[in-house]
């Protein structure tokens, strides 16, 4: 493991920040004026509002998540310590962790169920997630639990390639659940309580969950995971979690081009056939019905899906798959699938989307992801696409420190691991990657001779002035600037002569960012 560097500076963290708009300039005195001219005033700015780029109405406020678990809880206290240093001084209101069942659970490796209350937190191990949740909640940092994923022996199918994600038991799993509700129910001396979850992850890829389809290309993941859902939604209610964050899904944004692939669903897919939809959305009837498992079907209890909206190969706006699948450049296919479902009564209205994982593999060090020089812009505008979308309540980023590469003789088992982190495996900072999170900026230019200027900074500074400069010769002429909001944005919309043979220069709290302006 890397020499842990050091920190300095780090953020103290404060109360949650206000849903407030985001704010330019301060805004003058109110002025007492007649109805008409108040009138005549209200739709002058409906008309200017019109002709500005649209922006998202609740992304006035969009948490940070963060996830590395091998730091957090597999590494040792000191680095556990370290992360959850770093997860703060970059700004994030919560992180995430994985509970693997098999990990915690009382004989793991056995055919046979244990015979002890497996509904009783004493008799799993979950010492390493104590010490999680205890420092986490210390540091003002929100702990996440994703339950689930590789099942015990003893409560799935299992397979030698991938032992525990086939047909995992929903009774057991229940069970399970309602363990880890009391352990992280405040009941517990020294254990904060935990209110954000969600159930197992990725269940439309076969290495979580399995078999994705029958022989025939029947849909069979997402039967397997209805049940497992209402499983853990019983045993979150049975110990006492029933008011928390319940998050459906963790799943990966795009399947295969072929729609009998065993190996994943699209995740549209994936949401109709939860629910016994066809692809016109209509209800499974016969043969089709029953091969699928379905019967009565009522809404269920979730707070928000869960999400991974990475991107192809081609980058952000790469050719997916189908129609089916949704990067994050896709995000509006998703929130149609979601409201289409809450019309037919299966979801709740309006449903939010929980980015909950994603990021950007690099090279260096891998040779076969994207050149770490475009990464930096893909991030920005990443974050300018999340905040759009007014259903969007989360931002990810996975991992923090690159995994190490294995030691193989094939560069394709050598970089088989995630290197999307901030850092290099050695802990150094990646070149612009570190920076792009810490101070994401995007500049549009919406029509001609006009840009829109976005940003965010971590950690959330509220007041804090940018200062937005145009190249002009040899240098760079300021044009305007504008504070951070309460909750880490700013946005400007500015007149600009020429934009796209411009650089922008962005300076806030002593970063710098450099940028051009794109069309879109």
């Amino acid at each position: 493991m890397f020499e842990l560097p050091g920190w300095a500076g780090a953020a103290a963290v404060g109360a949650e920040p206000s849903l407030s708009p985001l704010t330019s300039d301060p805004q003058p005195e109110v002025l007492q004026v007649t109805k008409r001219v108040a009138i005549t005033c209200a739709l002058l700015l409906l008309a200017l509002a019109l002709a500005l780029p649209t922006t998202a109405a609740a992304a006035g406020r969009q948490l940070t998540i963060l996830q590395d678990d091998f730091l957090v809880l597999r590494a040792g206290d000191g680095t556990r310590q370290w992360a959850l240093d770093e997860f703060r001084a970059l700004g994030a209101d919560v992180v995430k962790v994985q509970m693997l069942w098999r990990e915690v659970a009382p004989s793991p490796n056995s055919p046979r169920k244990p015979r002890v209350n497996l509904r009783d937190p004493a008799n799993y191990d979950f010492s390493r997630f104590d010490a999680f949740v205890r420092e986490a909640v210390a540091r003002g940092l929100r702990p996440y639990i994703a339950i689930g994923g590789q099942a015990p022996r003893w409560a799935s199918q299992g397979t030698r390639a991938q032992p525990g994600s086939s047909r995992p038991d929903p009774r057991s799993y229940r069970d399970f659940v309602h363990a880890v509700g009391l352990r992280y129910s405040g009941r517990y001396a020294g254990i904060p309580r935990v209110s954000i979850w969600s159930a197992w992850n990725e269940p439309n890829l076969l290495s979580w969950l399995g078999p994705q389809r029958s022989r025939s290309g029947v849909p069979l993941a997402p039967t397997i995971y209805r049940r497992l859902y209402q499983a853990f939604v019983a045993g979150m209610q049975s110990s006492g979690h029933s008011r928390d964050t319940l998050l459906f899904g963790e799943l990966v944004p795009f399947g295969s081009s072929s729609r009998r692939s065993a190996t994943r669903i699209s995740p549209i897919e994936f949401l109709r056939e939860t629910f016994c939809l066809d692809a016109n959305w209509r209800p499974y009837r016969g043969a089709a019905a029953k091969a699928r498992g379905c019967g009565r079907l009522g809404r269920l209890r979730v707070s928000g899906i869960a999400y991974h909206p990475y991107v192809p190969r081609g980058g952000l706006y790469g050719r997916l798959p189908s129609r089916d699948d949704a990067s994050i450049a896709q995000l509006g296919r998703l929130t149609s699938a979601l409201d289409k479902l809450a019309r037919r009564g299966k979801l709740p209205p309006r449903l939010p989307i929980w980015i909950t994982e994603y990021g950007f593999q690099t090279n260096p060090p891998d040779p076969f992801q994207f050149p770490i020089s475009r990464v930096p812009s893909y991030m920005d505008e990443s974050e300018w696409l999340a905040f759009r979308n007014p259903r969007v309540v989360s931002y990810s980023q996975y991992l923090l420190v690159d995994e190490a590469a294995r030691k193989s003789r094939s560069a394709l088992v050598r970089w088989s691991g995630f290197q999307q982190g901030l850092r290099f495996a050695d802990g150094r900072e990646k070149p612009g990657v570190y920076q792009a999170f810490r101070f994401p900026v995007f500049v549009r230019e919406y029509r001609r001779d006009r840009v829109e200027v976005f940003g965010r900074l971590r950690p959330r500074r509220p007041g804090t002035r940018v200062v937005i400069a145009v190249s002009a010769g040899n240098g760079y002429r300021q044009v305007a600037s504008v504070r951070i909001n309460s909750a880490g944005y700013f946005r400007k919309t500015l007149p600009v002569s020429s934009a796209s043979k411009r650089k922008f220069r962005i300076v806030a709290d002593g970063l710098v960012r450099i940028k051009r302006a794109v069309r879109r």
